[in-house]
C-alpha cells in the first residue's frame, strides 16, 4: 500500500532538501500542510504537486512511493553533470 502522508523530515528525505526549506514554504503558501500537534503532515498529492510546481519531474513511479520500497531496491541516485559557464565566443578577425 502507497504511503498517503508524510512528515516534514520524510517529504525532505524524500526531496532531498533541508525541512527548514519545507517550512518556509507551507508559510509563504507554495505547500500546503496540515498542522498535527507541533508538526505538520504533507499528502501525497500536494507534494506532488509542490514537486512539479518547483520544476520537478515525477516523484513518485508507478504509484509506489518510495518509503515501501526497502533501501536496497531502491535505484542509486544518478550523478548530475556539473553545470558549464557561459562559453566563450571568438569574434573573426578582418
Amino acid at each position: 500500500m502507497a504511503k498517503t502522508t508524510f512528515t516534514l523530515a520524510e517529504a525532505a528525505d524524500l526531496l532531498s532538501c533541508h525541512k527548514e526549506t519545507l517550512r518556509r514554504a507551507i508559510k509563504d503558501g507554495t505547500l500546503r500542510a496540515a498542522r498535527l500537534g507541533r508538526g505538520y503532515r504533507i499528502s501525497r498529492s500536494d507534494l506532488e504537486a509542490f514537486w512539479t510546481a518547483q520544476g520537478g519531474g515525477a516523484l513518485f513511479g508507478d504509484g509506489e512511493s518510495p518509503a515501501d520500497v526497502p533501501p536496497a531496491e531502491r535505484p542509486a541516485p544518478s550523478k548530475a553533470k556539473k553545470p558549464e559557464g557561459p562559453r566563450q565566443l571568438t569574434l573573426p578577425t578582418s
